[in-house]
């Protein structure tokens, strides 16, 4: 397992006062962030919390893709269509995968990016900035 970089890179942003933390499910990290701002409406509540899986790898220069939503929130009064993955209980709260991936040509770079850009692209999400699959 290598996420030292990871540890440290969390480590400076909740020093800066994002409101982040390192948690883990067994031997799968992830860096939970809170309050993720949000436009209402559409959505149901002004802030979301999420996790990004940290591959263990992730200092050896594996990639951060997606994240998970807290459960419940709501979209237009309803969910949304980007949040159908896999479903996971961590931390006593229960998540979903949301699939918001890189456009194309514009993949997670190591050396480039890090969690910090990461979670700019996760708040894309929430904006509806457009990625290769922006909501329809």
């Amino acid at each position: 397992m290598s996420i030292q970089k990871a540890e440290a890179e969390i480590a400076r942003l909740a020093g800066s006062g994002m409101a982040i933390a390192m948690v883990h499910q067994g031997a799968q990290p992830y860096a939970l962030v809170r309050n993720i701002a949000s436009p209402v409406p559409p959505w149901g509540s002004a802030i979301h919390d999420i996790l990004i899986a940290i591959p263990n790898a992730y200092d050896l220069g594996t990639a951060l893709d997606a994240f998970y939503l807290a459960l419940p929130y709501s979209f237009s009064g309803g969910t949304h269509n980007r949040v159908s993955g896999q479903a996971v209980t961590i931390e006593g709260r229960n998540w979903q995968l949301v699939s918001w991936h890189y456009p194309d040509g514009k993949t997670f770079r190591l050396g480039t990016d890090n969690i910090e850009s990461h979670v700019v692209h996760c708040r894309g999400f929430f904006l509806e900035r457009g990625a290769q699959n922006a909501r329809t």
